[in-house]
């Protein structure tokens, strides 16, 4: 390792990461297997990683190099045996006698649980996620829910409650039920679904004798470590939470838009949090932060309160104050995904340029802190809610995680500029002679362009003005960035593209993203119809109000919204959003679609959130 220690130190490489290299026991024979991504996690340079492949493939010894090329030879030679072998031997029996070697096979199984009334995925943080394991491939159905039990259940024990509690079943990747006659084997059931990688569920349901009796007139008010009484409406109701003194409960919270009427409200809006028997993590109350921010002032309280470097180690509880100065009622993961959405809404708006995609600029009232503070922001967004602000152009986040560019510059200065200079420029691009040429020297000089322009340096110019403005405008808001994620993001520029593309919400994702109850009558088939339709026909800057609506974020950070059916009259029917719970609950009254457009729309465009259910 000290040839190739030597060999970075007199490239001028930094002696930290030469340590790091030494310490993770990263030689020159490690290097000649790691790809290029890989390395650029501790060499940014790529000229550097392109010499140091060079260094260490001339250092390989010359025995080793010829026995390389050996086992090239050799493995060539019997390839060539191999098809001689299979050209002769009967066609029909190749599959089965390659399947003979394999005893195991890689599944997944993950977590469904049903408490009655909704049915949805365990999260990982919940206790549940997607776990991948190997099995034998003449394992069946009883084999599957074996291992699911004991990856959710170790000890007999979930965050949901004992194992003796719970009826169980086994589905398939399409959330199909198995039973014995269609559960076969996992080497038979490979070979039918022709997948790389089957997945299955376990799913749970609490037993009869152990389901948790809903009264609609009880709303928990408040919870405590101490044995609490609950007043409710029409009667009491009596909680001891003394079994968790430290339980931090969490609920769903409603998104009224516009008037509520007083004639009728629904006092059955509040959802108790799922994991209130059985929590999974118990907070610790010092290991909680809360924050009050203004609603008028969101960007400059978060930022304040984001300055502290600690925070990102504690849970975050956000409270908001309204423009009355009082309190929101509202509580839960709902309110942080929507203030989360907030904040960036207004960091576009007064600290960024840029038409379709945005870019930081340097405000003389902005320190340094100022923005390390920003970047905690968008880490404890990324890390609590998966929430990651995908208008900030690729480049520059690129720049912040990798110190290096690898999407195309001028593909992104053209969603950079405004419409107007971006048909001249992709005029340009295509047929130079055809341009307007006082529009592009006005463009390009708008931009600082100080060189001659021809056909034949244009895309150049280009490319090296959208770097300008891209990345090195905003260099020092890069390096506060880096200081701050350098230590906690580890996304691959892949990575990076795709979670851009996921996040982005279109009317197909969204759509996805429905799911109705099993027994539906016509008249509710039907008023789900007329949502997919209304979805169908949302715009961008809607279609992100719907999703933060029903959600908290306008980003797609979800796999599932879950729609219900209540019974309101014409008077008072509206859409009602539980952001917790990625809950919309919907009118089944409506009879023809313009008047479920009408309604929606008018949701959407009053632009009042308000979390007012606790």
């Amino acid at each position: 390792m000290s040839s190739v220690s030597d060999f970075l130190r007199a490239r001028g490489l930094p002696e930290e990461v030469i340590s790091l290299m030494d310490k993770e026991k990263i030689d020159s024979d490690v290097i000649a297997v790691m790809d290029d991504a890989a390395l650029a996690n501790y060499i940014p340079s790529y000229g550097d990683r392109i010499a140091l492949f060079n260094f260490c493939k001339s250092k390989q010894s010359l025995s080793k190099r010829k026995l390389g090329l050996f086992q090239k030879l050799r493995d060539k030679m019997k390839v060539r045996d191999d098809n001689s072998k299979e050209n002769v031997s009967n066609v029909n029996t190749r599959p089965r006698n390659t399947k003979k070697h394999k005893t195991t096979r890689n599944v997944e199984i993950g977590w469904i649980h049903s408490d009655g009334q909704i049915t949805k995925q365990v999260r990982a943080k919940q206790g549940g996620g997607t776990r991948k394991i190997q099995m034998a491939t003449e394992a069946g159905l009883k084999d599957i829910l074996q291992e699911g039990k004991i990856l959710f259940f170790p000890g007999g024990i979930s965050p949901k409650g004992p194992e003796s509690d719970f009826e169980f079943e086994v589905w398939d990747f399409k959330q199909n039920c198995l039973n014995d006659e269609t559960g076969l084997s996992i080497g038979s059931m490979y070979e039918a679904a022709r997948l790389t990688m089957l997945r299955f569920y376990m799913s749970t349901k609490a037993k009869a004798s152990h389901q948790v009796r809903e009264t609609p007139e009880v709303t928990i008010i408040e919870a405590r470590g101490d044995n609490e009484v609950h007043q409710a409406d029409g009667g009491e109701a009596v909680v001891d939470l003394d079994i968790h003194p430290t339980l931090d409960i969490s609920v769903d919270s409603e998104i009224t838009f516009g008037p509520v009427y007083n004639g009728e409200v629904d006092e059955n809006d509040t959802l108790v949090y799922e994991d209130l028997l059985f929590p999974p993590s118990p907070t610790s109350p010092r290991d909680a932060t809360t924050v009050t921010i203004n609603h008028s002032n969101t960007l400059h309280d978060l930022i304040a309160a984001f300055s502290d470097a600690d925070i990102l180690k504690r849970e975050l509880i956000v409270k908001r104050r309204l423009p009355d100065n009082t309190e929101e009622a509202g509580s839960g993961s709902g309110v942080l995904r929507d203030v989360l959405s907030c904040f960036w809404h207004e960091f576009y708006e007064r600290c960024t340029l840029g038409a379709t995609v945005k870019v930081p600029f340097i405000r003389h009232d902005f320190t340094a802190e100022t923005w390390k503070a920003v970047a905690r922001i968008l880490l404890k967004g990324y890390l609590d809610c998966q929430y990651f602000p995908n208008k900030l152009a690729l480049p520059f986040i690129e720049q912040v995680l990798f110190d290096c560019v690898y999407t195309d510059l001028k593909a992104h200065f053209l969603q950079f500029v405004s419409n107007q200079e971006r048909e001249v420029l992709m005029q340009a691009l295509s047929d130079i002679s055809a341009v307007d040429w006082d529009d592009l020297v006005e463009v390009l000089d708008s931009y600082g362009c100080r060189r001659r322009i021809t056909a034949e340096t244009f895309p150049t110019i280009l490319s090296e003005i959208a770097h300008k403005e891209l990345v090195q405008k905003p260099m020092f808001v890069i390096d506060c960035w880096r200081e701050i994620t350098l230590q906690h993001l580890s996304l691959t520029p892949v990575a990076l593209t795709r979670l851009f593309s996921d996040l982005q919400p279109n009317s197909k994702k969204v759509c996805q993203l429905l799911k109705f109850p099993v027994d539906l009558t016509q008249n509710q088939k039907e008023v789900g119809n007329y949502l997919k339709r209304f979805i169908r026909e949302l715009d961008e800057i809607k279609l992100q109000k719907f999703l933060r609506f029903c959600t908290g974020s306008d980003l797609v950070i979800t796999d599932s919204i879950f729609v219900e059916f209540q019974a309101m009259t014409e008077f008072t029917r509206r859409p009602i959003g539980h952001t917790c719970g990625k809950i919309l609950e919907i009118a089944d009254s409506y009879e023809n679609f313009p008047d479920f457009r009408s309604e929606f729309n008018a949701v959407l465009e009053s632009n009042i959130w308000v979390m007012d259910i606790v």
